[in-house]
């Protein structure tokens, strides 16, 4: 878990910075809406003179005995990351909304990356981390073109703040008078038009990231949870009506309401988001984001099959 040092670091930072964005007075709300994660950069250039260790792009190191996983129409998934566990768990959220094993290796494959239906992908929990072998496709993979390019991952811990979606504009908007009354020159500018900046920068804050876990979806709607449980619990897609999605799954759960609630918050578990990136060569169609969901429940009894895979892009 993150150490409580590390927290409070992160939160001096945090507050120090959203001050400096003139949104002092609406620290302590978008503080109380931050969420404790993990943030992946690119290290060096991987040159696989280790097996195991945690690494985005290239080749990754499979067990002797499992079989690359393939689409529906038999076509190699691509491979994307590879995870190990021992880097992660020093950096897990303490606040109890991610849990990870402590040991093993977790790996992620896709198959065309379709930006309006759910994407074929493998989520792989390995529970060792030894006797792995560098493995390679046997023929062109889901996406076209050569492997991505092999990197070593750096891994961080984060305070993540809401994205454009989920951030409350309405109450940081009601805060804005307090703020502006006596200053007529930003009277123009909102407390949400200066967090926008403030995520963008806060959020993003080098080149060097190329992912993250637990955190915030990018999006331009609020409904991630809504896509993510409807498809991993009834197996349908979503069609942008949160009204008919939850209708849909209070019948699944036996007219439970707050169960459905329940789930739906619950499943927002961001198990790891991976951004587009030039060194490695994602590309998620315009500058887009690739997002795969877990349900909490999910989560801590490691069935990683049970996950959903997005694509969004603006």
């Amino acid at each position: 878990m993150i150490k409580p040092e590390q927290c409070e670091r992160l939160t001096r930072k945090a507050r120090k910075t959203l001050e400096e964005y003139g949104l002092g007075v609406a620290a302590d709300l978008l503080l109380s809406s931050s969420r404790w994660g993990i943030r992946l950069d690119v290290s060096t250039l991987d040159e696989y003179r280790r097996t195991g260790n945690s690494r985005v792009g290239g080749h990754p190191d499979l067990p002797s005995g499992m079989e690359w996983p393939v689409t529906q129409e038999g076509v190699p998934m691509t491979f994307l990351a590879q995870l190990n566990l021992v880097d992660l768990s020093p950096y897990t959220p303490n606040d109890g909304r991610g849990t990870l094993p402590e040991r093993g290796m977790l790996y992620f494959f896709v198959g065309t990356d379709e930006s309006a239906s759910p994407i074929e992908h493998r989520v792989i929990f390995e529970p060792s981390s030894h006797n792995l072998i560098r493995r390679e496709s046997e023929g062109d993979t889901a996406l076209d073109g050569a492997p991505f390019v092999a990197h070593s991952v750096t891994v961080l811990p984060n305070l993540e703040f809401p994205t454009y979606a989920y951030i409350d504009a309405n109450a940081l908007n009601e805060l804005s008078p307090q703020r502006l009354e006596n200053d007529e020159a930003e009277a123009e500018v909102s407390l949400y038009d200066r967090y926008l900046e403030f995520e963008s920068s806060w959020n993003h804050p080098s080149t060097l990231n190329w992912g993250g876990m637990f955190g915030y979806p990018d999006g331009q709607h609020p409904d991630a949870e809504h896509r993510a449980l409807l498809q991993i619990a009834l197996g349908e897609e979503y069609d942008y009506n949160e009204q008919a999605c939850e209708k849909k799954l209070t019948k699944y759960y036996g007219g439970d309401e707050d169960r459905t609630w329940q789930e739906l918050s619950d499943t927002l578990l961001l198990l790891l988001k991976i951004d587009t990136h030039d060194a490695i060569g994602f590309q998620w169609w315009d500058c887009g984001e690739l997002q795969f969901f877990i349900r909490k429940s999910d989560l801590e009894a490691e069935r990683f099959e049970q996950t959903y895979c997005s694509l969004y892009s603006s």
